[in-house]
């Protein structure tokens, strides 16, 4: 009896994952077609051949298939990131293409990224469960990044990395907040990037 109920528990939440990533995928083709205010809830249960009420039974609104989705993305651009720490040149040149790294693959999703920002500080406590998930994963490869640097030499033994990485966050929404503004070419955002960053990393690196 125990078996037979886990299987069922099983296929269930295989069929519920299902169905949550075919209303996201449905959704952000039409979005990526038509815009956020050209697609109607209506519109993604009937393309997506799903009722109106199932997609209300993961997502309140629009928003947050967008919000979402762009988790998703960003942990598949943290899980590529960590390699970073591998790289050659000083601790100013690896922290920047960090950053660039990340804006490149996000560059599809510009617009995306825009209403990503404006419902996390909008809507930040409905959103939370979304916000924690993906800060796992941003924290633990910047610790790993930062931990990787120091190791190398790169970076002061002295410093606290649990006390450097917020600071470091810190940072970097504020450019994917100029990011998100700027658009492309993005050539304020590659500018204030590179001078934020060596001024970061002049407290930061090794002296000789």
């Amino acid at each position: 009896m125990t078996m037979v109920i886990k299987k069922s528990d099983s296929r269930r939440n295989r069929k519920k994952a299902e169905a949550r990533d075919q209303i996201i995928a449905t959704a952000m083709d039409l979005f990526s077609r038509h815009g956020l205010d050209g697609v109607t809830v209506e519109h993604i249960a009937d393309v997506a051949d799903l009722g109106k009420g199932t997609i209300y039974n993961y997502f309140q609104t629009k928003e947050d298939i967008v919000v979402a989705y762009m988790v998703e993305k960003e942990r598949h651009v943290q899980a590529r990131v960590a390699r970073l720490s591998a790289s050659k040149g000083s601790l100013a040149a690896i922290l920047t293409e960090f950053l660039q790294f990340q804006f490149r693959m996000k560059r599809p999703y510009h617009k995306f990224v825009r209403v990503f920002l404006a419902q996390m500080f909008f809507r930040t406590e409905q959103l939370l469960p979304y916000l924690v998930e993906m800060q796992k994963s941003i924290d633990n490869n910047l610790l790993i990044l930062f931990r990787r640097l120091q190791e190398r030499g790169l970076l002061r033994k002295d410093i606290a990395i649990a006390d450097l990485v917020p600071v470091f966050k810190t940072i970097h929404l504020g450019l994917t907040g100029l990011w998100a503004i700027d658009g492309p070419p993005f050539s304020g955002t590659e500018r204030v990037l590179k001078q934020e960053i060596k001024l970061f990393c002049e407290g930061l690196e090794t002296r000789q």
